[in-house]
C-alpha cells in the first residue's frame, strides 16, 4: 500500500521533556493504532514547537490526516475505524 494512500497520524507528545511525562499516552495510541497499522503511516512530533503551536494544541495530542484531533486513545479508538471506511481502506 502506498503511504499516500495510507491514513496519516501525528502524534504531538513533549519530546523535550522525560519520557515519563508521555509514555503511557503512547502506549494506549500504539493499542488502538497496532490492528490496523497496515492502513496508517505515522509520526511523533514534539507538542513544544511551532507546528504544534500553529495547530493550537496544548496537551498530548493525536491529529489525523491534519483535520481531526483527539486528546484521548479511548476517542480514536471510537473512531479510527469509520475514519479508515472513510478513506477507502477497510
Amino acid at each position: 500500500m502506498e503511504e499516500n494512500n495510507k491514513l496519516r497520524v501525528d502524534i504531538y507528545v513533549p519530546l523535550d521533556t522525560c519520557s515519563c511525562e508521555w509514555d503511557k499516552f503512547m502506549n494506549r495510541v500504539f493499542t488502538v493504532l497496532t490492528p490496523y497499522i497496515k492502513y496508517i503511516t505515522y509520526d511523533t512530533k514534539n507538542l513544544n514547537s511551532e507546528e504544534a503551536r500553529n495547530l493550537n494544541l496544548h496537551g498530548n495530542t493525536i491529529v489525523v490526516d491534519n483535520k481531526k484531533k483527539y486528546t484521548a486513545s479511548y476517542s480514536l479508538k471510537t473512531d479510527l475505524p469509520n475514519l479508515l471506511r472513510e478513506k477507502g481502506l477497510l
